[in-house]
């Protein structure tokens, strides 16, 4: 909603105004009327207007002279004059001091209002957005590490309180509300159409989208009206009413703590966020053995077990109530690691930021690990020829990240240790611990490739525990860190 202030010294004038034009569907608030430019000049500081109608001709103080102090006070609201046939120079001096329009009272129709409101509306829009982005860059790096923060579940970040010309100084107060909206297009304007705020003239707004959640961030906004929205919505929003700059971060982490809980639950429409003792509190990210296993059972093909150990790792994730972004992460690597080891081409990653449910992301995982399993089968696996050798490169392939040792794959195809040894080179032209290496290595590449995990959580997952051990060996085996591999290929 914009809000709008009518000058005009005839009362009936002011009251065919509020008659003929449907304000509220057009956007628009009457905030406030005044008879006179010294009694609008006040309400103005009080009620910040985004528009002011008002009449030239006005006893005290005339309307010509009211935009001119209001300029002169800071005050940046649109104006649109209202003149008589007779005050046409009084209008082109209004347009020269930066009037949007001026209507002729004699021939005022809701025609001409509605033209003239929606010209105005598409200024305030642009003036909106033009100041937001020339405000931007300074809270670019601060949304995104406050998001990772809060979606860790670590300390919150606080903004600096520099005055800086374009920094965190000039705003008193923010208003956020966020968005799950999966893949629907979300924009500014989206945001703005929905009519639950009024950014007024010294507003910004900024936004930061993750996975399909869009947070839209207002500061200093005139007016917040949650209830007043004139559309309904398809997704889940929470909001946090306007809070102080300094209690910026608080307020962000009870909003996506609430969507966390409606992920779960299941809701739409705006919702108010949770009270700060009514937050769950929430582990950040799902254990890396349940992960684990899941892989496992796919390499085994075994696909009954996959999906009964898939399900339990949903509902623990329920249980615990894990952020949301952390189990669309989840879900993201686990189908990329899945997607590597068959060979095939992953789910596009947008898939995912649709789903707007935690069920509804289990059904879709799952469904691609199906997919990926008619794909995955032994003719993927080298063959020697030989019964057992090939018994242990199946064996290597599928549990490369565990603890092999000659001893314990000897053991498993029941052959002496010295000659499973010397036959395993024989037939595949490597030592076993040369061909274990280069497994782990390229998996460990893959990960490195399609993942942000750390490296040491990389190693780990290959088979190497010690991290120094494992840069040691990725180093022999590429000429270069895991670090520096990553850098390079991306």
């Amino acid at each position: 909603m914009w809000n709008v202030l009518l000058v005009e010294d005839e009362a009936f004038v002011r009251r065919s105004l509020r008659q003929l034009v449907p304000w509220e569907a057009m956007g628009f608030a009457i905030v406030g009327e005044a008879g006179d430019g010294r009694e609008a000049l006040a309400l103005m500081h009080d009620c910040s207007p985004d528009l002011v109608i008002a009449d030239i001709v006005m006893p005290v103080m005339d309307g010509i002279e009211l935009m001119k102090r209001a300029r002169e006070e800071g005050l940046e609201c649109a104006f649109v004059m209202l003149t008589c046939m007779n005050e046409f120079e009084y209008a082109r001096q209004a347009l020269e001091y930066g009037a949007s329009a001026y209507l002729l009272k004699l021939s005022m129709n809701v025609q001409a209002i509605e033209e003239t409101l929606n010209k105005v509306k598409r200024q305030l829009v642009r003036d909106l957005l033009a100041r937001s982005r020339s405000h931007r860059q300074p809270f670019e790096s601060v949304y995104r590490d406050m998001w990772q923060s809060i979606a860790e579940g670590k300390a919150a970040l606080w903004l600096p309180t520099g005055e800086e010309p374009g920094g965190y100084g000039r705003f008193r107060s923010v208003a956020i509300v966020s968005f799950l909206h999966g893949t629907d297009r979300f924009t500014p304007e989206t945001f703005l159409e929905l009519g639950i705020v009024s950014p007024g003239c010294r507003a910004v707004l900024h936004m930061h989208s993750h996975f399909g959640q869009t947070t839209v961030f207002v500061w200093d906004p005139a007016a917040f009206r949650p209830q007043a929205s004139r559309c309904s919505i398809p997704w889940p929003a929470v909001y946090a009413r306007p809070v102080e700059r300094d209690e910026l971060s608080e307020a962000w982490r009870r909003v996506l703590r609430t969507m966390d809980r409606i992920w779960y639950e299941g809701a739409s429409g705006f919702i108010e966020a949770d009270a700060p003792d009514r937050l769950p509190a929430a582990a950040a990210t799902l254990r890396w053995d349940t992960e684990r296993e899941w892989i496992q059972s796919f390499e085994q093909h075994k696909a009954d077990e996959l999906q009964s150990r898939l399900q339990a790792g949903w509902k623990e994730m329920a249980e615990r109530r894990l952020p949301m972004a952390a189990v669309k992460e989840t879900a993201l690597r686990v189908d990329r690691i899945l997607a590597l080891i068959a060979g095939e081409t992953g789910t596009p990653e947008e898939e995912y930021m649709a789903s707007v449910s935690h069920e509804e992301l289990g059904r879709r995982l799952l469904s691609s690990a199906e997919r990926y399993a008619l794909k995955y089968g032994d003719v993927n696996e080298s063959a020697t020829g030989h019964p057992e050798i090939d018994k242990a490169l199946r064996h290597i392939r599928r549990h490369y990240y565990d603890d092999l040792t000659l001893k314990s794959i000897a053991a498993l195809v029941a052959m002496d240790e010295a000659y499973f040894s010397a036959l395993f080179k024989r037939k595949t032209g490597v030592t076993l611990m040369h061909h274990i290496q280069q497994i782990r290595i390229g998996a460990a590449k893959r990960l490195l490739e399609r993942t942000k995990l750390p490296v040491a959580e990389v190693g780990e997952r290959v088979g190497y525990p010690n991290a120094n051990y494992f840069i040691k060996i990725f180093r022999r085996w590429t000429g270069t860190t895991p670090s520096e591999y990553r850098v390079g290929t991306n």
